[in-house]
């Protein structure tokens, strides 16, 4: 009998992610690919590995149960949220194994394919902290590098760095923890160290992809993952040991002060204020003050020791300061709670003081915002003291509950679960929004909502609940991308090459086609294109054989065909024209097979493919398909049903060369006989 695994993703695209790291370390003696229902792939796979023979059965489980949607029948995070995963923070995969009725986690990973860069660097901390204090390692793969492009020209800006201290946190989280978290550096398609001097220095044996699929793989078996483990978070040391080396030494640690602070364990406070020499000072422009922010910042400044470097949006504030930070606030805010400001003054702990913006300018949370305070908690634990002080204009509605009751806030927001549970003070100089907008000023104690949080899931679970069915119980937008990508990527993939599948919650950090033996690809993708009236793909097909130049079948996908925009069919062949305006950014040869990434430097023909747009979406809630073909102008609809194992799916067709097209699709189906997807 196969062991059998289960990866449960946000989409489909990060379950087939993962599948291809466990291919990559495997290499299956024999792989069989089917459907256990519409929105479950299945690989069957045998192989030998360290001496053994293994049969495994992967199941892949995309959408998860989040947003309060019931799609699946039990929620894989509820054992994750028992064990002390209390923020609203959820990774990309959790791959876990199925024995004996029970489903047991054993590892969660998230994949970055953007920029590691200012406050993006710690946007995703939230997910590494509320996973890791859960006992369940946690993995982040970052792309290394990623470049920002010009909005206009696509010409790449030059490139930035994150602070060593993110990567830092990782490390110290896992020696904290006693639980595996770390960040893995794995080789960008745009890593080129001769078009890029700024690269010159980075150490190439520092990708740890090999490292990472023995990791997985040897857990999923059973076998002892240390030496991965620690060849893992050496080779992270040393990323931030480049990253210090390309820092401001005068506003930043020195990689020697680094490697101090890593040899001898030393908690980062207490090296910090041994060793800083300079302060905290956070950058806010004019523009983004508010009421006596500026003042406070100075306050700080004066006060503070910078905790590794100056430029975070935190630092320390000394225990001998604290009075002096007290006093200076009662001047700024001479209607703050008293008794608060007093226990603010004498309390016996250095305190982190970390001031955010939060809120964007209609009150909504500015989502990189979301990983400061785990970033902070991931640094120097969650026993230190923690002020956070908040600038950023805030919803009349939040305020409100802010006051009346926070903890109802904090369990209903999960911006203000991660400030409220994290943080013994908050402090606010913000502007409300309402019906007439006006400025307030607050101070409050958080210390016991904090202890809450953070001691309440002291005792960890086993990572283990009751295992649940296969088969969703509704069927979704996460459904159509699933068949689509089954269909195409799998089934026609002999005809086919899959450029792109973007399916809710996935990403638009890469386009491919084939043209001239090379695999050409735009990274960074313009998210709107409303200057040129472009609507970014869902799915992006090149099929060959059908006509004397490869098709782009370019789909957008929904639930529903109601939701289909105005004039879609056309604005998807309108995104693809203008990309096509530009160079690709790098290539690769396909013979001999996908070879290294190189820059691009010749554009790609339009005209040399031909291009038909469809609409894919759900038969239950389907329009006529005249309504639907006059809304949405496409060429080929996919009307899709589930049925017990696959699908049933009507294409149907607006024009001659969308008939042809779907004549060749029949024709491929019917000769390879797949009895689970049944085309008409």
């Amino acid at each position: 009998m196969p062991r059998i695994f289960r990866i449960h993703g946000d989409n489909i695209v990060e379950c087939e992610r993962v599948v291809k790291l466990i291919l990559a370390e495997t290499d299956p003696t024999s792989v069989e690919i089917s459907l256990m229902s519409p929105s479950t792939i299945v690989y069957n796979i045998c192989f030998n590995y360290l001496g053994n023979h293994f049969q495994w059965q992967l199941e892949l489980l995309p959408g998860f149960n989040k947003s309060n949607r019931r799609r699946w029948e039990a929620n894989i995070f509820t054992s994750l949220k028992n064990s002390g995963s209390f923020l609203d923070e959820t990774p990309d995969a959790i791959v876990t194994y199925i024995e004996n009725d029970l489903e047991t986690i054993l590892y969660a990973i998230e994949f970055c394919s953007a920029l590691q860069a200012g406050n993006q660097a710690w946007q995703r901390s939230g997910r590494a902290f509320s996973i890791g204090r859960t006992g369940c390692p946690y993995l982040y793969i970052v792309d290394f590098v990623k470049y920002e492009l010009n909005s206009y020209t696509r010409v790449r800006k030059a490139l930035r760095f994150p602070n060593p201290t993110v990567p830092y946190s990782y490390i110290s989280f896992s020696r904290e923890s006693g639980n595996f978290v770390a960040q893995i550096y794995i080789r960008s398609e745009e890593f080129d160290k001769q078009f890029d001097r700024s690269l010159r220095n980075f150490d190439e044996d520092n990708f740890a992809e090999s490292e990472l699929c023995r990791y997985i793989v040897k857990r999923m078996c059973g076998f002892d993952t240390r030496e991965e483990e620690e060849t893992i978070l050496q080779k992270n040391f040393n990323v931030v040991l480049f990253l210090a080396s390309s820092s401001r030494s005068a506003t930043n640690f020195t990689p020697s002060q680094w490697k101090r602070l890593h040899k001898y364990h030393q908690g980062i406070v207490q090296f910090s204020l041994e060793n800083s020499s300079f302060n905290f000072r956070k950058t806010i422009t004019a523009k983004g003050h508010h009421g006596s922010s500026s003042e406070f910042l100075d306050l700080v400044e004066n006060l503070s020791v910078g905790l590794a470097s100056k430029d975070l949006p935190f630092g320390i504030i000394p225990v001998a300061n604290r009075r002096r930070l007290a006093n200076g606030i009662r001047r700024l805010y001479p209607t703050y709670d008293t008794d608060v400001l007093d226990r603010i003054a004498s309390g016996h702990l250095d305190l982190i003081l970390c001031m955010i913006k939060g809120f964007k300018p209609r009150g909504d949370d500015n989502r990189p915002d979301r990983g400061i305070l785990p970033l902070v908690a991931m640094l120097v634990s969650t026993d230190i003291e923690v002020m956070t002080y908040i600038y950023g204009p805030i919803i009349e509605r939040n305020f409100n509950e802010l006051i009346a009751n926070p903890e109802r806030l904090a369990l209903s927001n999960g911006f203000w679960r991660a400030i409220l549970a994290l943080s013994n003070f908050v402090a606010l100089d913000v502007p409300v929004i309402a019906g007439h907008s006006y400025n307030e000023e607050v101070l409050l104690d958080t210390s016991a909502l904090k202890e809450h949080y953070i001691e309440q899931f002291s005792d960890k679970d086993d990572l283990t609940q009751n295992e649940f069915s296969s088969i969703p119980q509704s069927f979704q937008e996460d459904d159509v991308d699933t068949g689509i990508h089954f269909l195409f990527s799998h089934l026609l993939h002999e005809v086919c090459f899959e450029g792109m599948c973007n399916p809710p919650g996935g990403d638009w950090s890469g386009l491919s086609v084939r043209y001239r033996n090379h695999e050409v690809r735009w990274l960074s993708l313009p998210r709107v294109s409303e200057e040129v009236n472009g609507k970014r793909p869902d799915h992006v097909l090149e099929l060959f054989g059908v006509f004397y130049c490869p098709v782009l079948l370019i789909i957008e996908s929904k639930e529903r065909s109601l939701d289909l925009e105005v004039n879609v069919g056309e604005r998807l062949v309108n995104y693809i024209y203008n990309l096509m305006n530009y160079i690709p950014n790098v290539e690769r040869l396909v013979h001999p097979y996908l070879g290294g990434w190189t820059q691009s430097e010749h554009f790609v023909d339009f005209d040399a493919f031909k291009t038909i747009s469809a609409a894919a979406y759900l038969r239950e809630s389907a329009q006529a398909n005249h309504t639907v073909f006059e809304r949405s102008n496409c060429d080929m609809l996919f009307i899709m049903e589930p049925v017990e194992h696959g699908w049933e799916i009507e294409i149907v067709v607006a024009t001659r060369s969308a008939e042809i097209l779907k004549q060749f699709i029949c024709d491929k189906i019917d000769q390879i006989g797949f009895d689970d997807i049944t085309l008409f």
